[in-house]
């Protein structure tokens, strides 16, 4: 299990309280790394360190708003004193409020790029120098397939995600030097939880929808959390060490059509 170089590792997730972020954390933690959890969702956090903690595994949770500079900036320091510098940076926080371009006011755009790009921004460089001293490390940026298809009724979001994929092919040409990786993976439809409430909300049956969209892709079914989580360990992993400024896609097909 441990062959593919994550065991004792320092592994950093954004928003790695629940859906997505949750299913990165604990994989990597079944892979024998050091967990640091970074979220805003204090009760979540806090609740997954324990929970890995009991298993056995080494983990922190630190309340941080990634759009702010002096959170980040407060996180590394406590990343850096309680685990160490991170070996690996997953920057999987984000927000999908939905508007179109005329329904997109400024505090609305500002909001999602502060935190869907800004933040990935401030996280890279706050923990990019750790990994400089260290002689190499890992950043995986989570994107979206709306990065390349577009999306009119979500336009700051896929603009958002189009962003971070040029921010990580310009970190992949710079950082290359000092022996650091930066890919992205780009989900597809996740039935995550965060998708799951969203779609209450409206009053759709998630299970029905989920159901019937799963039949029309290729690949049979939409995805999970932990479907995204393999594709990040691989990424980010000795697998793919001379991988780097690459999208890895994981949508079931969805694409394709």
């Amino acid at each position: 299990m441990n062959g593919i170089g994550v065991a004792g590792k320092t592994v950093l997730v954004t928003g790695g309280a629940q859906g997505i972020g949750r299913a990165i954390a604990e994989r990597f933690a079944a892979y024998g790394a050091r967990i640091a959890i970074a979220d805003v969702n204090e009760e979540a956090g806090a609740a997954l360190a324990r929970t890995l903690a009991e298993a056995g595994r080494e983990a922190l949770f630190v309340r941080c708003d990634v759009s702010r500079l002096d959170e980040v900036r407060g996180l590394a320091s406590e990343v850096r004193a309680k685990l160490g510098p991170a070996d690996v940076l997953v920057n999987n926080a984000g927000i999908f409020p939905r508007a179109d371009l005329m329904g997109t006011d400024e505090a609305f755009w500002e909001r999602i790029m502060g935190i869907n790009l800004k933040g990935a921004y401030l996280m890279c460089q706050a923990f990019v120098p750790g990994m400089i001293e260290r002689g190499g490390g890992s950043i995986v940026n989570i994107g979206s397939t709306h990065a390349r298809s577009g999306d009119p009724a979500a336009m700051a979001y896929a603009v958002s995600k189009g962003a971070v994929v040029t921010l990580t092919r310009n970190l992949a040409k710079g950082l290359a030097k000092h022996g650091i990786r930066v890919n992205c993976v780009q989900p597809g439809w996740v039935a995550s939880e965060g998708e799951t409430s969203r779609l209450r909300a409206t009053g759709t049956d998630p299970d029905k929808l989920f159901a019937e969209a799963s039949a029309r892709l290729p690949m049979g079914r939409i995805q999970t959390g932990e479907d995204i989580a393999d594709g990040v360990l691989f990424m980010a992993s000795g697998l793919s060490s001379q991988v780097t400024g690459q999208v890895l896609t994981v949508d079931g097909g969805l694409s394709l059509r």
